[in-house]
């Protein structure tokens, strides 16, 4: 089966990553590094994503889709394999895994678990939460600011929580091998406005801030973050008037190596957000050598320590932007190391692994 990749040796995790090659960043992303880092520790793994033809399905069938292989093939497919564990990387997992003691729960945030948060795709999240909650099954979480969040809850306190920080070790590989980037246009200020189509992402607000900024000639924003959905940011545009209108460029799917280049040949990065659980496009910018301007929210603001990170709330925004762009024309932005992610990471999976017994 073309959607079942595994490493080699004899598999003992799996790791359901649904949306691999279908979803271009997010989740998806931090499965495949999560692979990564397997390998790196010597970690023999399976990937279980969807099947080709589910790509040209719609989202909902997509989500649909989605309930099934986590709930009822992905156990099922662990067992025919050999699978000691399966990582369940989507902030919801298998009820049956959770019962069976063979899961590993990977929260990003808890945006699904706000009492304001009443769709299906939030209750189903907050289902399987709870469940491997009441289970005391481990839970791996992907920052400090989300681990800060869990344990103020009081159904967590049975769960064993590790911290599996965001690694970079593909975004390091691709930065190190991408030789022909897009150019810097000097003749401009390039702002690489990192967004999305979920409703945290707040691209309309993003949109506001712009409209109501005097204008200036020479700035021209690029759009990161919709893939197949750039049509949909793209209507968003009418909210701004035609002067900035006709400097926005919404960026449809990019290759990995294309998503590097669009941060190396940005000026500046700009992510706006309502709610994270990590800022991995903070990271990624400043990997680049690239001054950030982010919305000041608790998953931004643990990583200013990397420096050259400027936080607004939407009344200091204009101050703010006249700091980051400052600094981004000045072009004095040092490189920022991910190696603290990334060694991090390491530790905290041999640790559960080895807790799991699955390593020997």
């Amino acid at each position: 089966m073309s959607w079942f990749r595994r490493s080699n040796g004899s598999a003992r995790v799996l790791v359901f990553n649904f949306f691999a090659g279908i979803k271009p960043r997010g989740i998806p992303v931090y499965a495949r590094e999560l692979e990564a880092c397997f390998q790196r520790i010597g970690i023999a793994h399976r990937e279980l994503r969807a099947p080709r033809w589910v790509a040209a399905m719609p989202s909902a069938v997509q989500n649909i889709l989605f309930v099934l292989f986590e709930q009822l093939v992905t156990p099922f497919a662990a067992r025919w394999h050999g699978c000691c564990v399966t990582v369940y990387a989507y902030n919801s997992g298998s009820l049956i895994d959770a019962l069976a003691g063979r899961s590993i729960l990977v929260i990003h945030d808890l945006i699904t678990n706000r009492r304001d948060a009443r769709s299906l795709a939030a209750l189903y999240i907050k289902s399987c939460q709870a469940w491997h909650a009441l289970m005391g099954r481990p839970i791996a979480v992907v920052s400090k600011h989300t681990m800060r969040q869990l344990d103020r809850i009081k159904r967590y306190q049975r769960c064993e929580k590790f911290l599996w920080a965001n690694p970079f070790y593909a975004f390091e590989a691709a930065l190190a091998r991408t030789v022909a980037r897009r150019e810097r246009d000097a003749r401009h200020l390039t702002i690489l406005l990192c967004s999305g189509i979920g409703p945290n992402k707040d691209f309309r607000g993003a949109l506001r801030l712009l409209r109501d900024m005097e204008p200036d000639e020479d700035i021209v924003v690029r759009v990161l973050g919709f893939g197949d959905d750039a049509h949909l940011a793209v209507r968003r545009l009418d909210l701004l008037p035609p002067h900035w209108r006709e400097r926005v460029t919404v960026l449809s799917r990019l290759s990995l190596e294309q998503t590097v280049a669009e941060f190396s040949g940005a000026d500046l990065v700009w992510v706006h957000s309502r709610n994270e659980g990590f800022g991995r496009p903070v990271m990624e910018a400043r990997m680049c050598g690239r001054p950030v301007l982010a919305t000041d929210i608790g998953a931004f603001r643990q990583l200013r320590r990397f420096d050259h990170v400027h936080l607004y709330r939407d009344s200091s925004f204009e101050l703010a932007f006249k700091d980051a762009s400052a600094e981004a024309r000045r072009g004095d932005c040092p490189r920022a190391s991910a190696d603290t992610f990334n060694r991090q990471l390491e530790h905290e999976v041999s640790r559960l692994l080895r807790h799991l017994a699955v390593t020997s």
